[in-house]
C-alpha cells in the first residue's frame, strides 16, 4: 500500500468589479462578458466533462457576491449571447479575410478554432446551463464535485475599514447573498486581497478615538465562516518592506501603532506552509478560525 504523503487542494478565487451600466470597453460589460467567456463558461464546461466521463472533479471556488449579483442581473445575460455573436462573427469575417488573402494555415486554423470555441460556449450557457452560471457551479457543488467559497461583500479591504461595524458588515452581507444564492451558508472565505488584520490597539488617526479592535478572524466567526486563506508571507515571517506608508501620511500613522504592539515572528521559528492553522483574537470572542496558506 502506498504512503499517503498528504492532501492537495486546488483554490481558484474569480472576482470582478461591478461593471454594469459603466459602459462597455475596456471596463464596461465587455470585462464580465469576456471573463465569462473565457474563464468561467470554459470551467464550467471542463468540470463537466469530467463528470459526464465518470471522473469526480473536488476543488474549491470563489464567487464573490458581487460577481454573482452580475452574472445573474439580466442585463449581463440579455448582453452576454450579443458579446458571443459578435465574437463568432469577427471570427467568420476574419476566416473570410484570411482565405482570400492567402494567409499561412495556422492563422486560418485559429480562426476556425475561435468560431467552434464560441459556438460551444454559447450552446452551454443556453442550452446547459439555461443561462444562469452561478447555478451551473451551485450544480456542481450540490452534486459534490465543488466547493464554494465567498468573500468580502463589496471586496472591502479589511485591514483598512475603520469601523468594525463596516468589517462585520462585510461578511454579514456575503453570507446573506451566499446563501440566497447557493442555498446553504458558506463555510469558507476568500479575503478581499488577503487582506489579514491582527487584533490590537488602535487610534483612529483622524478622530483620535483609541480603543482595542478584534483581528479579522473574529468577524468570520461571529457570521459562521471556518476557514479562511493567506499569503505565505503572513506565516513565514520575516520583516514587510512596504512603499506605501512614504506616500500616505495616515497610512504611515496606522503603521506605527501596529508596529509598536506586534511582535515580528523569527524566520528561525518552526513553521510550514503545508499545515492548516487556527486563529482566535480571544477564546472568549468565539470559536478559532481555520487558515491555509
Amino acid at each position: 500500500m502506498t504512503d499517503i504523503l498528504g492532501s492537495f487542494n486546488l483554490v481558484l478565487h474569480a472576482h470582478l468589479p461591478w461593471v454594469i451600466g459603466h459602459g462597455v470597453w475596456p471596463h464596461g460589460m465587455d470585462w464580465v462578458n469576456e471573463a465569462a467567456a473565457e474563464t468561467y463558461i470554459p470551467l464550467l464546461m471542463e468540470l463537466y466533462k469530467l463528470v459526464d466521463d465518470g471522473y469526480h472533479p473536488k476543488l474549491t471556488v470563489g464567487l464573490t457576491p458581487v460577481l454573482c449579483e452580475m452574472l445573474r442581473n439580466p442585463r449581463f445575460i440579455d448582453a452576454f449571447t450579443g458579446y458571443i455573436d459578435e465574437k463568432y462573427n469577427a471570427a467568420v469575417f476574419d476566416f473570410e479575410d484570411f482565405t482570400e488573402n492567402k494567409y499561412t494555415d495556422g492563422r486560418i486554423k485559429l480562426t476556425k478554432w475561435w468560431q467552434e470555441f464560441y459556438s460551444r460556449v454559447k450552446d452551454n450557457f443556453i442550452h446547459r446551463y439555461n443561462k444562469d452560471i452561478v447555478g451551473a457551479f451551485k450544480d456542481l457543488q450540490d452534486k459534490g464535485f465543488l466547493d464554494i467559497i465567498t468573500c468580502g461583500a463589496t471586496h472591502g479591504y479589511a485591514p483598512l475599514l475603520s469601523k468594525e461595524s463596516s468589517i462585520d458588515a462585510q461578511f454579514k452581507t456575503a453570507v446573506d447573498s451566499y446563501k440566497r444564492h447557493f442555498g446553504r451558508a458558506p463555510t469558507g472565505v476568500w479575503l478581499p486581497e488577503c487582506g489579514y488584520r491582527p487584533g490590537y490597539k488602535w487610534k483612529n488617526p483622524i478622530s483620535g478615538e483609541e480603543y482595542e479592535r478584534p483581528g479579522v478572524e473574529y468577524f468570520l466567526a461571529k457570521n459562521g465562516l471556518k476557514y479562511f486563506f493567506i499569503d505565505t508571507a503572513l506565516l513565514l515571517g520575516g520583516k514587510s518592506q512596504g512603499v506605501y506608508a512614504a506616500r500616505f501620511p495616515l497610512l504611515a500613522e496606522l503603521w506605527k501603532q501596529f508596529e509598536s504592539q506586534y511582535e515580528e515572528i523569527p524566520t528561525s521559528f518552526e513553521k510550514s506552509q503545508y499545515e492548516p492553522y487556527l486563529i482566535s483574537t480571544d477564546p472568549s470572542t468565539g470559536a478559532p478560525v481555520g487558515f491555509f496558506t
